[in-house]
């Protein structure tokens, strides 16, 4: 059990030392490299926004850390170093409201990338802790990247699907990210070029309970790239 709590840990502590060293070096992408980009920072926006499908309930809290690291970048993505993993960390804050929908909000980044994002849930079934029970949940958010060379605008929806199990909670899915990635700055006259990536994403994990803490570590795949998931936090 001590190993399964040290997995989202490490998954913590993997994403702060990969930064996505080189989002000032954006200046001299090429349009070529813009929709490559776009398909890694989309990605990274829709992952990691929860670890069950089971909703709060009325008055029901959740806070955290979430965090989401892809292995590699993709061909073609001249931003970021090649063969590195980099990632994004968010503090998220979520609230139960009655007919099983939740509202919740996140915010991070790194290496001057700023991060923010609000969105919904619905639960498609009712709630319950009992073993072996499949919660089922519709999601929809929306994000903000702003850097001083870029800026994306992302939309993502998922299906989510869990199962409570005596040691832990299952969850798989899948999903749908658009981003949309505008230049600001370009040494190649690329100022103001718009792009836009939609990318069907694919998603495994489980999460642990421990009393009001929990933890969580997954799998997710899109266009082609594998990455991590993984939360800390306290659920009410």
């Amino acid at each position: 059990m001590r190993l399964l709590a040290a997995v989202p840990l490490a998954l913590l502590a993997f994403a702060a030392p990969a930064r996505a060293e080189g989002y000032d070096d954006f200046v001299n992408v090429s349009e070529a490299g813009l929709k490559p980009f776009a398909k890694d920072i989309g990605g990274l926006l829709g992952a990691a926004s929860n670890h069950t499908a089971r909703s709060l309930g009325f008055s029901g809290f959740d806070m955290g850390f979430r965090s989401a690291v892809q292995l590699k970048p993709s061909s073609g993505n001249g931003v970021l170093p090649s063969k590195k993993a980099f990632g994004f960390n968010y503090f998220q804050a979520e609230i139960g409201m009655p007919y099983r929908i939740d509202g919740f909000v996140r915010a991070g980044g790194d290496d001057g990338l700023v991060i923010s994002a609000a969105g919904l849930r619905y639960g498609l079934r009712a709630i319950s802790d009992q073993p072996y029970y499949m919660h089922a949940m519709l999601e929809a958010f929306g994000s903000l990247a702003a850097h001083k060379h870029f800026y994306a605008k992302h939309f993502a929806s998922n299906l989510r699907l869990s199962m409570n199990l005596k040691f832990a909670a299952l969850y798989a899915g899948a999903g749908f990210d658009n981003t949309a990635l505008t230049v600001q700055n370009s040494n190649f006259g690329l100022a103001d070029k718009r792009v836009t990536a939609s990318e069907p994403r694919y998603f495994a994990g489980l999460k642990k309970k421990i009393r009001y803490g929990y933890f969580s570590a997954g799998w997710a795949e899109t266009h082609g790239r594998n990455m991590l998931e993984g939360a800390l936090g306290l659920r009410f």
